[in-house]
C-alpha cells in the first residue's frame, strides 16, 4: 500500500518483498533494501540445511525465486563449511 498521499511511494517491507520475490533485480533494489534482505536469506538456508536430505534440500531450493536462489544456495554453502 502506498504512502498516504504519495501513491508512487513504497513502503520498505513492499521493497523487500519485491526483492525477494524477485520482482525486483538484486542491482536495481536499494542498498538498504539488499542489506536487509540479508536476514531472510540467512533464515532460507537455515531452514534449507535442516532437511533430512539431499533430495529434500533440492526441493527447497527449487521453490525459491529464481533471480534469489544463486544468493540462498551460496549462503547454504557458507553455512555448511561453517558445521
Amino acid at each position: 500500500m502506498p504512502y498516504k498521499g504519495a501513491p508512487h511511494i513504497k513502503r520498505p517491507s513492499e521493497e523487500l518483498e519485491d526483492l525477494l520475490m524477485s520482482r525486483v533485480a538484486w542491482d536495481d533494489a536499494p542498498d538498504a533494501i539488499r542489506s536487509w534482505a540479508q536476514m531472510p536469506i540467512f533464515e532460507a538456508a537455515k531452514t534449507i540445511m535442516g532437511a533430512p536430505d539431499k533430495g529434500a534440500r533440492r526441493n527447497m531450493l527449487g521453490r525459491i525465486p529464481a533471480a534469489i536462489r544463486p544468493r540462498v544456495e551460496a549462503e547454504v554453502k557458507r553455512l555448511w563449511g561453517l558445521r
